[in-house]
Order: C-alpha cells, then structure tokens, then sequence
C-alpha cells in the first residue's frame, strides 16, 4: 500500500461520505480515523473529547483505540485500549465484547456504542459506524481478514499482551 493513498481511498464512495473522509493514511502505513464525542457539554467550553483509532500493518490484528480532550483536563475521560480488528468488525452488527471493550451497534442512530473499561467506572461513547468500517475497509485493503497471521502479527500480539499485563 503506498502512504500516499488520498484518505478513504478503497473504501466505498457511501462508506466515505458518511465517514467524511476521515480514514487516513499515514507514512508508515498506519490508517486511523478521529472521531469528535459529543458529550452533551460535559466537555466544557472550548473542550473536545476525541476518540482516535488507529490500525498499524505491523500489528494487523488489533485497532488501537485513544480517548483523549483537548486540550487536556483531568476530569475529562481518556485511556487506551486495543481491541482485535475482527471484534470490531462483529460489533458493527451484534453486540460483542467481554473485557475492557464492549461494543454495541445502534441501527437506529447507525452508531457503534464502546464500552471503555478503566479505573473507577467505564466510558461509554458512540462514534459513525460508517467511520468504524471505513477504517475497517482500508486496513482490509492491506491485509485482508484471514491473512494476518504472521510472525510480526504474533510478536506483536505477545507484546502487547506481556505489557498490558
């Protein structure tokens, strides 16, 4: 895959325009896509909660998930998860999930709720489910379901595991 792909691109026009072309490429061949919280106001003023995913080539069986304001507030919810590509993919359409993540799908408001797990209680945030499978779709263009499973995968895995403790 060339970094230089335009963002969204392979990815289907309805999947891009719903998602507002935000999946985007980077150098290294990561592909992540923001996605602003609305939160009621909880946030305050001139505050943003940002959900940030982001998939890496080098570990193509997980999505990396960060919850972060800006700019930074202590009182604000932020973290990192990782949760496995193929998880996300089931989450678009059923409810999944056991650990740190739960996701569940809103066909009426066509949003993907994540449950957060972390210290104190979970967060709980919905994003676009078109922007979810847009970043789904571009990482698919690079390495196609099913043919993650390589020695990089599995190292990454295991580190990731080992660290997460």
């Amino acid at each position: 895959m060339p970094p230089q792909d335009a963002p969204g691109e392979g990815v289907p026009a309805q999947d891009r325009a719903a998602a507002g072309d935000c999946v985007v490429v980077g150098p290294d061949g990561e592909i992540s896509a923001m996605s602003v919280i609305a939160d009621g106001g909880v946030s305050g003023r001139g505050r943003l909660t940002v959900l940030r995913l982001g998939w890496h080539p080098e570990d193509p069986l997980a999505v990396q998930l960060r919850l972060s304001a800006q700019p930074d507030h202590p009182a604000l919810p932020r973290g990192s998860w990782s949760v496995l590509r193929d998880f996300l993919r089931y989450g678009l359409e059923e409810p999944t999930g056991d650990g740190d993540v739960r996701l569940r799908p809103d066909e009426e408001r066509d949003r993907l709720w994540l449950e957060l797990a972390r210290f104190g209680r979970a967060v709980c945030v919905s994003v676009p489910r078109a922007t979810v499978r847009a970043l789904l779709d571009r990482s698919e263009l690079a390495v196609p379901a099913g043919e993650e499973r390589s020695d990089a995968a599995v190292d990454a895995l295991l580190a990731r595991l080992l660290t997460d403790g």
